[in-house]
């Protein structure tokens, strides 16, 4: 992958939005390294690391790796796309599984800082860095069910604006939220318990109305704004903002 002026690097870029990420960027020219424990077939422009990004240690020995630093090489923009999460558990405190709290803490919240951390540490000096979080209205209001993914998300938005204090050359930094998107994770939703999910009636409603919006069409809103002049003036974004 030497040789080039942009990567995007995408975590969770084998289905649903980081998919749709994914391909947006390849089509638009750019090198693509996707992070993920599953992978697509071979494309043009993907480079992918089969990893298990909820595994903290796995993923910590990676960013150590000749594999990243040969990544980075030679790259003139960096874009750091931090997708992959866990929704789960989707359950009352005192009622969620002590192992889905630990996932979703690893895979949520240190994935993306432990990457975040790695591209200032290792991109090429006079790199432009854009790092993006996708955050979830979940992180800025209260729901029931979702203490865990809210304070995920809450972290996110919160390590956004600290990178954004801390003024880093050439960083650019932002948290999206991206509304209620069509994937595996709704679907997810939609097969929670009612009992300790008071919330899955609102998404079953959302899906049987057709409501949903599709990962397309999202990843190029975000495209958009990430690719704007302004873009990391305001840290927390959401695509449904006017």
């Amino acid at each position: 992958m030497n040789n080039f002026k942009k990567l995007a690097i995408i975590t969770g870029h084998r289905v649903g939005l980081g998919q749709a990420l994914a391909r947006h960027y390849l089509a638009a020219g750019w090198q693509v390294l996707g992070l993920s424990r599953r992978l697509w077939a071979p494309t043009p422009g993907l480079q992918q690391v089969a990893l298990d990004l909820a595994d903290s240690g796995e993923l910590a020995a990676w960013l150590q790796s000749a594999v990243w630093q040969q990544a980075l090489a030679g790259a003139s923009e960096v874009l750091l796309l931090n997708n992959a999460a866990t929704v789960e558990p989707n359950a009352l405190v005192g009622k969620q599984d002590a192992d889905a709290i630990v996932r979703a803490l690893a895979l949520n919240i240190a994935a993306p800082l432990l990457l975040s951390n790695a591209l200032l540490a290792d991109a090429p000096v006079g790199c432009l860095k854009t790092i993006v979080h996708i955050s979830s209205g979940a992180g800025r209001h209260a729901y029931a069910g979702w203490a865990v993914y809210g304070a995920t998300k809450a972290a996110l938005d919160q390590h956004a604006a600290v990178l954004a204090a801390e003024n880093h050359p050439n960083l650019r930094v932002g948290s999206i939220a991206p509304g209620v998107v069509d994937t595996d994770m709704q679907a997810a939703i939609r097969s929670s318990d009612v009992a300790v999910f008071p919330l899955r009636g609102r998404f079953d409603e959302l899906h049987r109305q057709d409501l949903l919006q599709s990962p397309v069409a999202t990843a190029a809103q975000m495209a958009a704004m990430i690719a704007a002049a302004d873009f990391g003036q305001t840290v927390c974004r959401d695509v449904r903002e006017p």
